[in-house]
């Protein structure tokens, strides 16, 4: 090898090291700038409301719980529930390019519910059974927020200014599951709408 190709190897290889990592910090940057474009919001909700193409997917669940005085055998004091629900997101918004990651996140410090059902007591001979569900979750006791895979706030502006219906679908989507596992089964009024019937995307 002459000294002219040696030479000329090391100068390739100095300009291909990111001495200062800046090509993650421009990485992070562009995430940062294409989650803040309300195109992109806009399309990111309607992908995860009509759940075409495998385009959003749940990455992991980072922190879930729910709690609340929901109770089969007394439905009449059931009142409140608390909850969060935080789940990273792999969001393949262009289909020429690689999926973005970000953390989608629900927070309530309470709910207000209502909660209908029967139960009996049973006796000597017979279990006590019962059923019970909502019948009224108040949706908008919820806050969704928008953050950075490294917990910058990203303002997520037109999920605020959406119809209230479309903001109810979007919550169901991503928390119903979720509710009805560990508490109750929804059987609320909203529960007839649908993205189809609900003008937006």
């Amino acid at each position: 090898m002459t000294r002219k190709d040696f030479v000329k190897i090391i100068n390739e290889e100095i300009k291909n090291f990111d001495f200062l990592g800046n090509d993650e910090v421009l990485k992070e940057q562009e995430v940062t700038d294409l989650l803040q474009n309300p195109d992109l919001q806009k399309q990111f909700i309607c992908d995860s409301l009509l759940d075409k193409g495998g385009k959003v997917k749940i990455k992991e669940i980072v922190d879930s719980y729910i709690r609340g005085n929901w109770d089969e055998s007394n439905t009449e004091d059931a009142d409140r529930v608390t909850l969060v629900y935080s789940i990273d997101i792999d969001y393949r918004y262009d289909a020429m390019k690689e999926p973005i990651t970000f953390n989608l996140y629900f927070n309530a410090d309470k709910i207000d519910i209502g909660v209908d059902g029967w139960y009996n007591a049973g006796d000597y001979m017979n279990a006590p059974e019962g059923e019970s569900w909502y019948n009224v979750f108040d949706w908008g006791d919820i806050s969704v927020a928008l953050n950075t895979i490294d917990g910058d706030d990203i303002e997520f502006k037109v999920f605020e200014q959406a119809p209230e219906k479309i903001q109810t679908l979007f919550m169901r989507h991503y928390l119903e599951g979720f509710i009805e596992t560990e508490s109750l089964e929804l059987r609320t009024d909203d529960q007839k709408n649908t993205v189809h019937n609900t003008p937006y995307c």
